[in-house]
């Protein structure tokens, strides 16, 4: 099989060279004199203590010499989830893997909300925030898009059954359960849809047709488009088709001779036929499908954990398929092989029957009970060799009680993470190698929230974390700059520019990109070369190879401030506190915004300030997602249409107006004092310059569009007739026979049907429809209104609520291109607190209300009886506060019975929906508790004095961002307590030159009076020699 990627590339893009050292060799010198080797560490005696599930960042392997591999989250990777078949993302990861493995971000992506339709105004916006890297047409991640299965080959190997008695703490007593439920075996297309090789049609056996079928569904879609994807794919066939060769003895040798576009018409055929199949389905017969579907999953998804009923995530063995990978994915295009019992290992109690496999499917692995672990199953996938697991639900207490214990862990971290940042800055300057290189590490995980990284197989691609940074992957700019450029976690590109603010940190990077402090037979510092480390562990002199330092050395050092204190918690912290600070001014940042409606307090502004935190956090932890170009043009048409038929309406208001008023008499009758909208008259009339042709082609298009919808829902209503009559046993009569029982019968059916109408109603209503194309057309010719009357104040009101729907719209565009790059789920399912959310949301939601606005960011509503043109004033306010209380109440009670799967927060302004979708809800339903078990208050705060401890969101220049706080606390700035300021630190940012208000910034006071490299001057500079 060819290599991933061609050998003149490294990480995805053209390899460097050599970099010119900045120092010459006469200034080294002094720097590289050798000072002590690294001395044995004795580890304190609470690392021994620890549990698997608390040890950070490696593969913990248990004692036992059958051990099964530690508990991660690879099963959530995005790679893998990229084409899974609407399966729900959210319930895949381990509970402790939370704490330990740094590389692993559970990309949970609601399947819930990736459906929202971009009408809904309260739908969550991490619908654009789907990390699955899968950037082809709609629906190519369904379960249609995979043909089902090879033919099966069971496994006859005998199970065993063996009780594992792990290292860690016991999770459960008893585990009971059905397994996982594996892909459909795989269908053979009909005799007449074949592969073409040379135009010419393939007999290909079943095993080399999936695989084909593979990639045909694929075949429109820009993966095809993609070389990597191609070659890989075409490795993987050409591998099958020498263990099943085509029936007909043609030999494939060339990729390009391949035709696909029979096999993809066949499969598109057959995707269409079943959208339509449900689309003319009666609505109870749809229901009642989804209600059948829903009864067989339930049958999987529920366990008994010590006699208790809980719920099981996904229970899906992933189908088999092309992988379709993140970012530039060098085995993006190789071929997923199907999952056999055989190689599944089964969790389970051991004084109850385990689970059987399908039947003529062989036998499961082993068959195992390990009582500390919490997954349910594991298997192995082909292509990144990792290990995927079924999992306990998100709800459940496995997972609720992760969550809650790793976001108190992060919060504990802040009672010592002044000790260690002093501790980081004295060993910048230690005179071991391995305590500086230590250091330096962890004071770049810790102001750039970068992953330590973990070691990589030879068999896996190519990506890196800090501990595994090469030197082709760093560049020094003076004076004070570190360029990095390399592939991250799922292949996706991290190049940014990192202002090191601390010269020790500079230094040392300059002082390791140059040598390892080894020396040669002639005496002469031994100089890296671009393939090696930055960061070397100790010296091999048998191997004579540098080797990266291990992630473990970080977690080693970490861990004696604080029981499994670990990179990834930093992360953790790091994110949470600065997303709390970040929020913390967001009516500064509001009041900041250029325009007068921007700097209005209102729901719509509140969610692009909460957006826009959270992006920056994202920004600061590196989670990228692949852009999909064609999914951002059509937001940007969606948009653009939505918007032209606002100003549409608003053209065919005014023209009302100006055929039934006249403009002087209105300014006359209508003054700004009496009728404040009269003081946005120009506004009201302002003219819309519409495009003649386009309104022509809207008009036309909105009756066709009316006539087709009404006949669709005559067409659905009718199906829904016979098929409760066929429930009756009373379809297929003839009118004239039927008798007065079945006659009321109909009527009873027909009334029970919302909206009901004859042909006789759709028929009088597509004539309507016919008699209204004739008066736009006329209007279009006379540019008069056809009207007969108009209320001016009425019109003019809808006229200027449509200007604000404009604005909504912009701003919501103006959100999803901000983030269309950025995966905001991330964040918020990992490293932020949802307790920082929900806390934001009752404290604004509390202030709204207090401003009598309601649902919608509409001012809470009036009596009818008052004057229409009055504002509310504080009544509404009043009404609102009364409200208040009892919506309290019954939130209280609904989270404390249990009895809603979603959060219930009491919320009678702010929409919760808008910022956790229903899986978020569900997984952090935990979190609408505060610290005391009682209702979270909006005082609520995941640490003290946030905005003094926020991450630099400047130092790298993060999307051209220029505003910071700090780089690094120590006890010169620990003891500040710094105040936030009134500008903003959120602002909207373009792809070419986003830029950050800069909030709080505060200094170290060595950073302050020592940013040059050579202002040392005690032997503290000198480089150091090998450990």
């Amino acid at each position: 099989m060819s290599a991933p990627l061609a050998s003149t590339s490294t990480n995805g893009h053209a390899k460097r060279q050599a970099k010119p050292s900045l120092f010459s060799d006469s200034d080294s010198d002094d720097d590289e004199k050798p000072l002590a080797k690294k001395p044995k560490v004795e580890e304190e005696s609470d690392l021994s203590s620890d549990s698997d599930s608390d040890l950070p960042l490696t593969a913990v392997s248990s004692q036992n010499g059958n051990a099964v591999k530690k508990e991660s989250g690879s099963d959530n990777d995005d790679d893998d989830d990229s084409d899974a078949p609407l399966t729900a993302l959210v319930n895949k990861k381990s509970d402790s893997d939370d704490d330990n493995d740094d590389d692993d971000d559970e990309e949970e992506d609601d399947d819930d909300d990736d459906d929202d339709d971009d009408d809904d105004d309260d739908d969550d916006d991490d619908d654009d925030d789907d990390d699955d890297g899968d950037d082809g047409d709609d629906g190519d991640d369904d379960d249609d898009d995979k043909p089902s299965s090879r033919s099966i080959k069971p496994n006859r190997k005998p199970p065993k059954t063996m009780s594992i008695t792990g290292s860690g703490e016991k999770k459960w007593d008893t585990l009971i359960h059905k397994g996982p439920r594996f892909a459909d075996p795989y269908q053979p297309l009909p005799r007449d849809v074949k592969l073409k090789y040379e135009g010419k049609p393939v007999d290909l056996p079943p095993e080399t047709e999936e695989v084909a079928m593979f990639y045909a569904v694929k075949l429109e879609t820009q993966h095809a488009q993609n070389a990597i994807f191609n070659r890989n794919f075409f490795d993987d066939f050409k591998a099958d088709l020498k263990k099943y060769p085509p029936r007909d003895g043609t030999q494939i040798k060339s990729f390009d001779k391949l035709d696909f576009r029979d096999m993809y018409k066949h499969w598109k055929a057959l995707r269409d036929a079943e959208t339509e199949r449900k689309k003319n389905l009666a609505p109870s017969a749809r229901k009642r499908e989804i209600e059948e579907r829903k009864l067989e999953d339930n049958k999987w998804k529920v366990c008994l954990v010590d006699g208790v009923e809980q719920r099981v995530g996904n229970v899906n063995v992933e189908p088999p398929g092309l992988f379709l990978g993140r970012g530039a994915h060098p085995k993006a295009g190789k071929v997923k092989r199907r999952i056999f019992p055989g190689d599944i290992t089964i969790n389970h109690s051991a004084d109850h029957p385990a689970p059987q496999p399908p039947a003529g499917m062989g036998h499961w692995a082993e068959v195992v009970e390990k009582k500390d672990v919490t997954w349910l199953a594991y298997w192995k996938e082909n292509i990144n060799s990792q290990y995927k697991y079924v999992f306990l639900d998100a709800t459940s207490n496995f997972k609720t009680n992760s969550d809650r214990e790793k976001f108190e862990k992060a919060r504990k971290l802040d009672t010592v993470v002044k000790q260690i940042r002093r501790d980081v800055n004295k060993n910048l300057k230690s005179k071991v190698r391995h305590e500086r290189q230590i250091a330096t590490i962890v004071w770049l995980i810790d102001n750039f929230s970068l992953r330590a990284g973990n070691e990589k197989g030879e068999d896996e691609a190519e990506t890196y974390g800090v501990c595994s940074l090469r030197c082709e992957h760093a560049q020094i700019k003076m004076p004070d700059t570190i360029h990095l450029e390399f592939l991250g976690k799922d292949s996706m590109k991290f190049e940014e520019d990192l202002k090191i603010t601390n010269p020790d940190v500079f230094k040392n990077m300059a002082m390791f990109l140059k040598s390892n402090g080894i020396k040669d037979q002639s005496g002469n510092f031994i100089r890296k070369k671009p393939s090696d480390p930055i960061f070397c562990a100790p010296f091999d002199s048998a191997n004579g190879k540098m080797q990266p330092l291990q992630p473990n050395s970080v977690n080693q050092f970490l861990a004696k401030y604080m029981k499994g204190l670990s990179a990834k918690v930093f992360r953790t912290y790091n994110a949470s506190v600065t997303f709390q600070g970040l929020l913390e001014q967001t009516e500064e940042w509001i009041k900041s915004r250029p325009t007068a409606a921007e700097r209005e307090i209102n729901q719509t502004n509140l969610r692009l300030a909460y957006n826009e935190a959270n992006r920056q956090v994202a920004i600061l932890c590196n989670h990228q997602k692949t852009v999909n170009p064609m999914l951002l043009n059509r937001n940007l048409e969606r948009t653009q249409d939505k918007i032209f038929q606002i100003r549409y309406e608003i053209l065919k208001e005014q023209q009302k107006i100006l055929t039934l008023h006249k403009i002087g008499e209105l300014k006359k009758d209508y003054k700004p004092k009496e009728f404040p909208f009269m003081k946005q008259f120009d506004k009201i009339m302002q003219k819309q310059d519409l495009d003649p042709e386009k309104v022509k082609q809207y008009e036309q298009q909105y009756i066709t569009d009316k006539k087709t919808k009404l006949e669709s829902t005559f067409k659905r209503q009718q199906s829904e007739l016979q098929y409760q009559l066929e429930q009756k046993g009373l379809a297929g009569e003839e009118s004239k026979k039927k008798s007065k029982k079945i006659k009321d019968v109909e009527e009873q059916v027909r009334s029970s049907i919302k909206g009901f109408k004859d042909k006789k109603q759709v028929d009088e209503e597509l004539k309507a429809l016919n008699e209204t194309a004739k008066r736009l057309e006329k209007e279009r010719k006379t540019n008069k209104s056809q009207a007969t009357s108009c209320n001016f104040a009425s019109s003019a009101k809808k006229i200027l609520s449509k200007y604000e729907m404009i604005k909504k719209q912009e701003a919501e565009l103006v959100n999803k291109n901000n983030t269309s790059d950025v995966a905001l789920s991330t964040s918020k399912l990992n490293y932020i607190d949802p307790r920082i959310t929900l806390a934001w949301l009752k404290e604004w939601d509390n202030r709204l209300a207090d401003m009598g606005q309601g649902k919608g960011g509409s001012k809470l509503k009036v009596k009818k009886e008052e004057q229409e043109d009055v504002k509310p004033g504080k009544k509404g306010a009043k009404n609102a506060k009364a409200t208040k209380k009892s919506a309290a109440a019954k939130a209280g009670i609904a989270n404390s019975t249990g009895d809603s799967e979603k959060m219930e927060l009491g919320l009678q302004v702010m929409n919760i929906s808008q910022f956790f979708a229903n899986a978020l809800q569900k997984k952090f339903k935990w979190a609408a508790s505060g610290d005391d078990g009682r209702d979270i208050t909006p005082s609520w705060v995941f640490v003290k004095d946030a905005q003094s401890k926020m991450r630099k969101l400047d130092s790298a220049e993060r999307k051209g961002g220029d505003g910071g706080s700090m780089a690094a606390m120590t006890d010169a700035t620990d003891s500040k307590e710094v105040k936030p300021k009134a500008n903003g630190v959120l602002k909207k940012q373009t792809a070419a030159d986003q830029k950050l208000s800069k909030p709080i910034k505060a200094v170290d006071k060595a950073e302050e009076s020592d940013d040059s490299l050579s202002s040392d001057s005690d032997d503290d500079d000198k480089p150091l020699a090998a450990s």
